[in-house]
């Protein structure tokens, strides 16, 4: 909220020292008018509009060489001692400032309560209302700072976010469409009628890589198709050799997701579970949707010679897997599940989304 704020202003008011004249001003007009709403009924609009006068020459001097000049020079460098008699000296030197220029004010005309209240005043009289000025714009100043300092700190560590899930995506296309192209050389060699539907269907796949997949958030229906196109590739691939389904449960309405987030995992499902056996694999995918949350459930037979892997291959197990590993901690954070279980026969992951 703030922080849209403070954006705004400095989108309408870019440069920094109307900023800066803007944010003084308004400081002091809530500063004195407090003392202003006191006054003005006992003492009357012209006396009290003098009085405020007066303050506002007073303490404004001790304000900004405070903060301009003791906190650089002398607090930030750790001169702690002369610093803080310094502030004392301009905290004295206001009180006495102040007390001179009201003793100098005629008294022709001015009302009793005011004559009461200078009669019972003497120099050292205002010395807290120093104090607390002092530090009140003090705090505001380093406050605001450190502030700002926290909102440019989260807009660069944002950006750096962007950049690194763009790499993370730029990583992701080719892999994946190498991978589609490869079952396709395979599947022309093998059933050239099927050809066509796989053209078409691989088309759509690009389409959606190449286009869709650019969005921060896309339509969750477009996500499951994609995934849908996919598994029907391999459907046709593999033909009826082994058991592949694809379910879906639940309703499309207009819920969002960031794209290219479970393909992944299917795509490892029939690489890992299909491509090393020999017979009775299968691929089970089930997408679960509702109006806050998605869930995907992908569940295959394990290779036949998985134990045959070298180590280097058991630690890869493709980059694909490990970018959308770290794209859902980047976007997501703990708004997702990922669990992964396996026994001697069965690899299954079960990934939750919270939806926003």
């Amino acid at each position: 909220m703030i922080d849209r704020l403070l954006e705004h202003y400095n989108h309408r008011l870019p440069y920094p020292l109307l900023r800066s004249i803007l944010l003084h001003t308004l400081f002091w007009f809530v500063w004195l008018s407090r003392t202003m709403y006191d006054i003005k009924d006992l003492w009357g609009w012209n006396w009290s509009i003098l009085y405020i006068g007066i303050i506002f020459i007073c303490q404004a001097p001790i304000v900004y060489i405070h903060l301009y000049i003791l906190v650089p020079k002398l607090l930030n460098k750790k001169h702690y001692l002369v610093h803080f008699i310094s502030i004392g000296t301009l905290i004295y030197l206001y009180s006495f400032c102040n007390y001179s220029l009201l003793m100098s004010l005629p008294r022709e005309g001015m009302r009793e309560n005011m004559l009461r209240f200078l009669s019972r005043i003497h120099p050292n009289f205002d010395l807290s209302e120093g104090m607390i000025v002092v530090i009140l714009t003090y705090a505001l100043k380093y406050t605001l700072i450190a502030f700002i300092t926290q909102t440019e700190l989260l807009k660069l560590q944002k950006e750096k976010l962007e950049l690194e899930l763009n790499a993370l995506k730029s990583q992701i296309h080719p892999h994946f469409l190498f991978n589609t192209l490869n079952n396709l050389y395979s599947l022309t060699l093998k059933n050239s009628e099927k050809a066509s539907e796989v053209v078409l269907k691989l088309s759509d796949i690009m389409r959606y890589v190449l286009y869709q997949a650019n969005e921060r958030k896309v339509d969750i229906k477009k996500e499951v198709d994609f995934a849908k196109n996919y598994v029907d590739l391999q459907r046709i691939r593999y033909q009826d050799k082994y058991k592949i389904t694809f379910e879906t449960i639940g309703k499309f309405n207009e819920q969002k997701v960031a794209p290219l987030l479970f393909i992944d995992f299917i795509e490892n499902a029939f690489k890992h579970g299909l491509e090393r056996r020999f017979n009775d694999g299968f691929v089970d995918v089930k997408f679960t949707i509702d109006d806050q949350n998605i869930s995907l459930n992908v569940i295959n037979s394990k290779g036949q010679n998985d134990e045959d892997n070298t180590a280097e291959e058991a630690k890869r197990k493709g980059i694909g897997l490990q970018n959308v590993r770290r794209r859902l901690d980047l976007i997501y954070g703990d708004s997702h599940h990922l669990k992964i279980s396996e026994t001697e026969e069965i690899f299954e992951i079960n990934l939750s989304l919270q939806l926003s």
